[in-house]
């Protein structure tokens, strides 16, 4: 990976400055490593791992990372909201960051020592470690020198997900909501218009020719709302394959009107999306009409 998405954080890090999606490598000073040959199973490594750092780290709250490497667990203990709360000094969104990496990992295969600003990594006996460059004597090679080759496996952050989560998808899901908040409304408007009108006809008829209410105008009344409600239901079918439409990132629905017809817009994130979206719309509405305007895909279909 190259070097200029990769980003190291100690906790006397300032003024670090991230653009676009960046790996973070976290000094030994964000967590605690312990290494042991144990020949145990994975899974009851991880169950252990607390047991590891009884009586080594100071009480607090922390989660616990394993990882097999060779014939040797690797044990990491860490503080999620330390982390965080680094990050967010640092104005850096949980969004930027792709994923995190402890230095042990990161530099595990690390043969000579390597400088980042003001700081020298090496390896002691197996372990990373982290040095002021004053404390150095003799030559270091620079990050932006090196291509790292990082494990597939990084370091689980939970608030770190669950930030990251809310960020990308949020804005999804409220134009979903937004859509079906819209539609319902439509539809209970819809219903509400259709419901005065028969009571208008019924109190007309029975004005008119001085009836009560016989079992044919009751009759009639029925059969005017079962239709009422299959239109509701086909018009509810329909929105629902819309709102259900296979849209990719950057595609979002601008429009929707169920005035006279069944009227919707879609910014499409390229031009060769439309021909796609043509089959799945054709396939499952009464499409009348489909235009192409730019990246705006345009889609007209009958009630």
């Amino acid at each position: 990976m190259q070097s200029d998405n990769i980003f190291f954080l100690d906790k006397d890090t300032q003024g670090l400055s991230i653009t676009n999606k960046a790996v973070l490598i976290l000094s030994p000073a964000f967590y605690w490593f312990h290494k042991e040959k144990l020949n145990i199973p994975l899974l009851q490594a991880r169950k252990i791992a607390p047991s590891i750092f009884e009586g080594m780290i100071p009480p607090g709250e922390y989660s616990y990372w394993v990882q097999k490497v060779g014939d040797e667990y690797w044990f990491f203990a860490y503080n999620d909201q330390t982390i965080l709360d680094k990050l967010s000094s640092l104005n850096i969104k949980p969004s930027q960051i792709s994923k995190v990496y402890p230095a042990q990992m990161a530099f595990y295969a690390l043969e000579e020592p390597l400088q980042i600003k003001d700081r020298v990594v090496m390896q002691e006996d197996g372990t990373v470690i982290v040095l002021p460059k004053a404390f150095f004597q003799g030559e270091a090679t620079s990050l932006d020198a090196i291509s790292l080759k990082l494990p597939k496996k990084s370091l689980p952050l939970k608030t770190y997900g669950s930030s990251w989560l809310s960020e990308d998808l949020i804005y999804k899901a409220a134009i979903i909501l937004f859509l079906l908040i819209v539609a319902y409304a439509v539809q209970v408007f819809i219903f509400k218009q259709d419901v005065a009108k028969l009571y208008a006809l019924k109190n007309k008829i029975v004005t008119t020719y001085h009836l009560p209410p016989t079992s044919f105008q009751i009759k009639n009344i029925l059969s005017s709302l079962e239709k009422i409600q299959k239109e509701q239901l086909s018009i509810r079918k329909d929105i629902d394959y819309i709102l259900r439409t296979p849209l990719k990132q950057n595609e979002y629905f601008t429009k929707l009107d169920l005035t006279k017809n069944i009227l919707f817009e879609i910014i499409l994130a390229d031009t060769k999306r439309a021909q796609e979206l043509k089959g799945y719309f054709t396939k499952g509405l009464k499409v009348e009409d489909m235009q192409l305007d730019g990246k705006k895909f345009i889609v007209k279909c009958s009630l």
